[in-house]
C-alpha cells in the first residue's frame, strides 16, 4: 500500500503548484474543437441553408418551348423561349419572350402564327388583393430567417449547457484531489507514525492492543485513501472527454492552489482556495437578469414567426385579384394581321364564399400567439424565481463556507494540544486519533463549502446562460484577468 501511495504521489507531484493545471488552460482546450460544439455548429449551417432554400423561390427561370408536325395536311413548327424573374413586392413577375413559327397551322392554333422574325414581347403580372403585402414565398423568408436567429438563441442555450457540464466537472476533479491531498496527509503521518508506536511496544512503553488499534484506524485511512484516488482517475477521465483529448496524469496533474484561508493545517497543495473566477465571469455572477436572456429572445423570434403566420391568414380572407399587362410586337415580314405593336391587359379574380379554411387558419394562429405570450411570462418568471433561489443558495453557501474556515481553525487548535499531551504522555491514542480525524473533517467540509460557493456561482451563470461558445473565447482572449473576492 505504502508504495502504491508513493507513486500515486508522485504521478500527480502534488507538490509542485507550478505545474497547476489551471482553468483557463482547461477551457482552452474544452473550446478547442469539441464535438458537442461543432455540431452545434454544423446546425447552425443547416439553417443558414435553409434561408438560401427558401431566398430560391425569387430565383430568375428560363423556359423553352417547342413543337413540330413532322406529318399531316399542315406542317406548322413553333419555338418559344420565355426568361421570368419573381419579384416580392405585389407578388410581382416580370418577363420576356421571344416566339418564332414557321409553316401553315390550323385556324384553332393562329395564336402560334408569327412574322419571319418572330414576336418579342415583355410584360408583368401583379397581384392586387390577396398576395399583395404577403404570401406563402415571403412568409417563408421571413420564418426561415427568424428560424436562424431563434436557433442561435438555443444554440447559445446548448452551449452554456455544455460549458456548465464542462466547469462543473473541473470543480468536481479539483474536489477530488483536494480530498485526495488531505488523506495522503493522513496516511503519511499514520505510517510515520506506526514506526515510532512499534518502538515503544517493543520497550514496553505502550500496550500492543493500542498498536493494534492504531493499525486499525492506518487500515480505514489507507482504505479511505484508495477509494480517494479512484475518484481522482474518475474525475480525469470526465476532463479527458470535455477536452476531447489523452492527455496524460502529466498534463492534468495538479489543481491550483494558494492558502487564503487562514488554515494553520500546514501543506497547503491542492488546496480549492487558488481557485477564482475570472472578472468576466464575475460580472455575469452579480448581474441578475440578462435583457437579452438566449431563451426570452428565442421567445421573441418565434412570436414575431407566428406574427408572419397570422398576417398571411388575414390575407388568405382577402379576395384574389391578379392583373396581366404584356406588349408584343413581330418582326420580319408576313400577315398584315401581325404586323402591329400588340398590348393586352388581362384581370383574374377568385372570391371563396364560405372561407372556412383561412379563418381556421387565422383563429389557430391567434391561440398560437395566446400561448405563446403565456409561456413566456411563464419562462421570465420561472428564469427570475430560480435566481433569485440561487442568490439565496449563494448567500448560505459563503456564510456556510465562513463558518467552516472557523471550525478548521479551532479543531486543528484542539489536534495541536492533544498532540502535545499524547507526546508528554497525558493523553491516550484514542483521544489523539480522534482530535486528527476531527481535524481533517473539519478541513474536508471547508473545502466542500469552498466549492459548494463556486458551483452556487456557476449555477447563477448557466441560469443567465452567459457560458456560450463566444464568450467563453472572449474570457481566453482576454488572458484570463482575475480579481480577488
Amino acid at each position: 500500500m505504502y508504495k502504491s501511495l508513493a507513486f500515486f504521489a508522485a504521478l500527480l507531484c502534488v507538490s509542485n503548484p507550478s505545474k497547476a493545471f489551471n482553468l483557463h488552460e482547461y477551457l482552452t482546450l474544452v473550446a478547442n474543437n469539441h464535438p458537442e460544439i461543432l455540431a452545434i455548429d454544423a446546425t447552425t449551417g443547416q439553417y443558414g441553408a435553409e434561408i438560401q432554400y427558401a431566398d430560391g423561390a425569387y430565383d430568375a427561370k428560363l423556359d423553352h418551348n417547342s413543337f413540330s408536325r413532322v406529318t399531316g395536311y399542315y406542317d406548322g413548327l413553333q419555338a418559344s423561349q420565355k426568361f421570368s424573374k419573381p419579384l416580392e413586392a405585389y407578388n410581382a413577375e416580370i418577363f420576356s419572350e421571344y416566339r418564332i413559327s414557321h409553316g401553315d397551322f390550323p385556324v384553332y392554333e393562329q395564336e402560334y402564327a408569327t412574322l419571319s422574325g418572330g414576336e418579342a414581347s415583355v410584360g408583368v403580372k401583379l397581384s392586387l388583393l390577396q398576395g399583395r403585402d404577403t404570401d406563402k414565398k415571403r412568409t417563408a423568408m421571413a420564418s426561415a430567417r427568424l428560424k436562424y436567429k431563434m436557433w442561435n438563441e438555443e444554440a447559445k442555450l446548448a452551449q452554456s449547457e455544455f460549458y456548465y457540464a464542462a466547469i462543473l466537472a473541473y470543480l468536481d476533479w479539483i474536489e477530488s484531489i483536494s480530498y485526495f491531498n488531505k488523506i495522503q496527509q493522513l496516511v503519511e503521518v499514520g505510517i510515520n507514525r506506526q514506526e515510532g508506536m512499534k518502538r515503544r511496544v517493543a520497550e514496553g512503553d505502550i500496550a500492543e492492543i493500542e498498536l493494534l488499534e492504531f493499525e486499525t484506524r492506518l487500515l480505514e485511512r489507507q482504505s479511505t485513501f484508495l477509494s480517494a484516488e479512484r475518484n481522482v482517475q474518475a474525475n480525469i477521465q470526465k476532463l479527458r472527454y470535455y477536452m476531447h483529448s489523452n492527455a496524460s496524469f502529466d498534463d492534468i496533474q495538479n489543481a491550483p492552489s494558494h492558502n487564503t484561508t487562514g488554515s494553520t493545517t500546514g501543506s497547503t497543495t491542492g488546496s480549492t482556495t487558488g481557485m477564482v473566477w475570472p472578472n468576466a465571469f464575475k460580472s455575469v455572477i452579480h448581474g441578475g437578469v440578462s435583457t437579452n436572456h438566449p431563451a426570452l429572445a428565442a421567445k421573441a423570434y418565434e412570436m414575431q414567426e407566428l406574427k408572419q403566420k397570422m398576417r398571411l391568414a388575414k390575407v388568405a380572407l382577402l379576395p384574389k385579384l391578379d392583373v396581366e399587362a404584356k406588349l408584343a410586337r413581330d418582326i420580319g415580314s408576313g400577315p398584315t394581321s401581325l404586323q402591329d405593336t400588340e398590348a393586352k391587359i388581362g384581370l383574374y379574380f377568385s372570391v371563396p364564399f364560405e372561407r372556412s379554411q383561412a379563418k381556421a387558419k387565422k383563429s389557430r394562429t391567434q391561440f398560437e400567439i395566446n400561448a405563446l405570450e403565456q409561456k413566456t411570462n411563464a419562462l421570465q418568471g420561472s428564469i427570475e424565481a430560480k435566481l433569485k433561489e440561487r442568490l439565496i443558495n449563494l448567500t448560505y453557501a459563503k456564510r456556510l463556507h465562513d463558518m467552516q474556515k472557523k471550525q478548521v481553525v479551532l479543531s486543528r487548535k484542539l489536534f495541536e494540544q492533544e498532540q502535545r499531551q499524547f507526546e508528554f504522555g497525558s493523553s491516550d491514542f484514542f483521544m489523539l486519533n480522534t482530535r486528527e480525524v476531527d481535524a481533517f473533517q473539519a478541513e474536508l467540509k471547508a473545502m466542500t463549502a469552498r466549492i459548494n460557493v463556486f458551483r452556487e456561482e456557476l449555477a447563477i451563470m448557466k441560469l443567465n446562460a452567459q457560458l456560450n461558445h463566444q464568450f467563453i473565447q472572449n474570457t481566453l482572449l482576454s488572458k484570463f484577468t482575475f480579481s480577488e473576492k
